[in-house]
């Protein structure tokens, strides 16, 4: 029942809570007791002992008036920070006092009494036993007051020696200890309660010391208006955050304050982000708002929550900034590398489409026509390899700050990626257009300087003018138009027509045919005969592959071998090739040879040994008799692991041939650690024989090149009996062209199977 242990104060903040919650019913129970004093005193004046009521009236009219007088002084003053011991005890020698007189009530009353006297003094000692309750709050004094009635009480009635008051002393004593408990309970109660209000004020006082140091020192600040939207309370760090004083802040209108930058958002927005929160009292967060301070846009993030008083009115709002410019700042720069070209400066392909898609929505307008220029940097690629990357970017963004020169106030140049860009010319009828790609065309070829290093570049467009359905329609147009320029010699521009649609769709669907081509048995080979130089005997074939197409008949392989190559088709038709070859040459006499192209992509992507091993083990064909034809220009893009299967493919007996000899860019390191067994001379250099000396000399070298390599020679192209003799004067060992026959079916091949000397002379065609 008493405090716990803690310090001075408070153990004096308990007792002032305890005082003040006795002092608050104290009057209304010494009343109580001055009127049942007065009432038994007035009833009992004829039958008791006048003097002992006399007594008891005055004693009881005494010490109600101290009491009052207490009560009243305590509610005069109010109720202290704290009170002292002292105080504390001087109440419970009153209530001591009190139930002391009272006790004798019954002690001095009750055993002379008659029976309805006897009634009227037991219920009022019991009234007066209850009222001990009103100063529970100071459990002594409760005790002391309401067990003195008790003791007196339990007296009287044990006195008289009647069975049946004894009964009821024992009852008494039983009501006692109820009476008693509940005191207690109550005391523990009310100082748990006063415990935890101390332990909340505490509380409260250390947030505010947070809030005051969070203040001080954080970016964070904390803002409070009152109903009329006025500032109040305001910080040492709100009138920093403002650059005012506390006196200009405080009672100033939030609205007047905020000096929002309408150049960064609309006002609407902030009506609805701000005002029209406020206005309905809800809770707002993370309001972003542009405020003008000292000549510069800083970003403000509010958040806020209305405020009630104790009955619940609306007293305005509170709540927290925060300064987020930086954050701003780093979200706006992502936002516009998101956008934007970060070497060039330039609008990136999503900035691009979006102001492509904004044109195609106004292009109905006779006014609003556009065009697309797609541009690509012919020779950017060697200047990257030869230079360095460094001097490729700085060269992108020259041409960049060239590009925007060109076009005029309106018109979006954008980076799509690597050296491609596009401009979307607002406005451009095909005459402005061509205009504007010839300027470009020009602007670039002029030589840039870039660290000393004087570079000139060329530059390929594609056109597609409006209208069109859709981004992707213009900018495919476009491409198309680029693709035109570049395959008909770069440096210059293309305008897209309606030619290149049905060309590309004719290869989409030759594309789509070629795909079940192999499984459908639409492919065929045909075979082309080599002869010997000097007696013209057929030593071997070429096997060439030609496409049964179901709608266009015989597809050339220049056609389509470049697209089976592009999808992939090329490693099983390649493979089929392989297999039918060997089949089909297995059935020839022992001494006749049978020569297949490689594709790059075969021995790249597939494992060409397997397949050929496999092949002649099925076919039961010698592999001395194929022969795989590799051309210059697959071989210097052979990696290590490439190389490394043309020689395992030597060690299997199978011939290598360097096809089309003279054309690409081989050195001659490769025939030295690679030694092929033949060297295909292209029929480039055959065609203008015998009167093209230049060609004389170079087939001269490769003819000795190979005598003294120990390799074979064959020279493609023969079709007259002019460049028969020529070649057969400089000593070639193998011939191969019209003069002795085109490539024909497996079935027209038994002919020349014994081709002579007099048909090549007579009737060779």
């Amino acid at each position: 029942m008493r405090p716990p242990a803690g310090s001075r104060s408070v153990k004096g903040r308990i007792y002032a809570e305890q005082l003040d919650v006795s002092f608050r019913l104290a009057p209304f129970a010494v009343l109580c007791v001055l009127f049942v004093v007065l009432v038994v005193a007035t009833s009992l004046w004829n039958s008791a002992p006048r003097f002992y009521l006399s007594l008891l009236s005055l004693a009881t009219i005494s010490l109600s008036i101290f009491a009052l007088a207490m009560c009243w002084r305590w509610r005069r003053m109010g109720k202290p920070p704290e009170s002292r011991t002292r105080d504390v005890n001087l109440l419970i020698l009153v209530a001591a006092a009190y139930g002391v007189w009272l006790s004798s009530m019954p002690v001095m009353l009750f055993v002379g009494a008659d029976a309805d006297f006897r009634l009227l003094i037991a219920c009022t000692t019991a009234g007066l036993i209850a009222i001990g309750m009103s100063v529970s709050a100071v459990p002594w004094a409760a005790i002391c007051f309401s067990g003195s009635i008790i003791v007196g009480a339990f007296y009287a009635l044990a006195v008289t020696g009647e069975p049946f008051y004894i009964l009821i002393a024992i009852l008494l004593a039983l009501y006692a200890l109820f009476i008693i408990l509940t005191m207690v309970h109550l005391s523990k109660v009310l100082l748990s309660r006063i415990i935890s209000e101390i332990k909340v004020e505490h509380q409260k006082d250390v947030i505010s010391l947070l809030l005051f140091d969070f203040e001080e020192n954080a970016s964070d600040w904390i803002w409070e208006i009152d109903v009329e939207g006025r500032i109040r309370n305001p910080s040492a760090r709100l009138a920093q955050i403002f650059g005012k004083s506390f006196a200009q802040l405080d009672g100033a209108m939030l609205s007047a304050l905020l000096n929002i930058d309408d150049s960064r958002v609309k006002p609407a927005k902030i009506d609805e982000l701000l005002w029209k929160p406020i206005a309905n009292r809800a809770t707002f967060r993370d309001c972003l708002l542009p405020i003008r301070i000292a000549g510069e846009t800083r970003w403000w993030s509010l958040t806020g929550k209305a405020t009630f008083d104790s009955n619940e009115r609306f007293s305005g709002y509170r709540g927290v900034g925060s300064d987020v410019t930086a954050a701003k700042q780093a979200e706006e720069r992502l936002s516009y590398l998101a956008r934007f070209d970060a070497l060039t400066d330039l609008p990136n392909r999503t900035f691009f489409h979006d102001r492509l898609l904004e044109a195609i929505v106004e292009a109905p307008s006779e006014k609003s026509g556009f065009a697309v220029l797609c541009l690509d940097l012919d020779e950017f690629k060697y200047v990257n390899d030869t230079f360095g990357h460094a001097i490729g970017d700085r060269l992108l963004a020259e041409v960049a700050d060239r590009l925007r020169l060109c076009v005029d106030k309106g018109d979006v140049v954008a980076r799509l990626s690597g050296d491609e860009f596009a401009i979307l010319a607002r406005s451009a009828a095909k005459d402005r257009a061509s205009g504007l790609a010839a300027q470009i065309v020009t602007a670039i070829a002029a030589p840039m300087l870039i660290e000393g290093i004087k570079i000139s570049l060329h530059v390929s467009v594609g056109i597609a003018v409006s209208p069109c359905e859709s981004p992707a329609e213009i900018m495919h147009r476009a491409d198309l138009a680029l693709y035109r320029t570049k395959n008909e010699g770069r440096n210059g521009f293309r305008f897209y027509d309606a030619e290149m649609d049905a060309k590309v769709e004719a290869r989409r669907s030759l594309e789509a045919d070629l795909r079940g081509a192999l499984a459908r048995d639409e492919f065929v080979l045909h075979f082309q005969p080599v002869v010997a130089a000097q007696n013209l005997k057929t030593t071997g074939f070429e096997a060439l592959l030609r496409w049964r197409h179901p709608i266009h008949g015989l597809v050339p392989p220049a056609t389509f071998i470049p697209i089976a190559e592009e999808n992939a088709c090329i490693v099983a038709i390649g493979e089929w090739v392989i297999r039918e070859a060997c089949r089909v040459a297995a059935t020839w006499p022992d001494d006749i040879k049978i020569a297949v192209n490689l594709s790059p992509i075969q021995l790249r992507y597939s494992d060409l040994c397997a397949i050929v091993a496999s092949a002649l083990e099925d076919s039961g064909l010698a592999a001395r008799r194929l022969e795989l034809e590799i051309t210059e220009s697959m071989l210097l893009e052979a990696n290590v692991e490439a190389v490394n299967v043309l020689k395992q493919l030597q060690k299997m007996g199978v011939c290598l041939a360097l096809d089309d000899f003279g054309t690409g860019y081989s050195s001659l390191s490769y025939l030295r650690n690679m030694p092929f067994n033949k060297i295909k001379i292209d029929r480039s250099f055959v065609k203008d024989l015998p009167n093209d000396k230049g060609c004389l000399a170079i087939i001269r070298a490769v003819i000795g090149l190979g005598g003294s390599l120990g390799m074979t020679i064959t020279a493609e192209g023969i079709e007259t009996r002019e460049q028969l003799a020529c070649m057969r004067r400089e000593g070639c060992d193998l011939l191969q062209g019209y003069l002795f026959s085109a490539a024909r079916p497996q079935d027209q091949l038994q002919e020349l199977m014994n081709f002579g000397a007099r048909a090549a002379a007579g009737q060779a065609a």
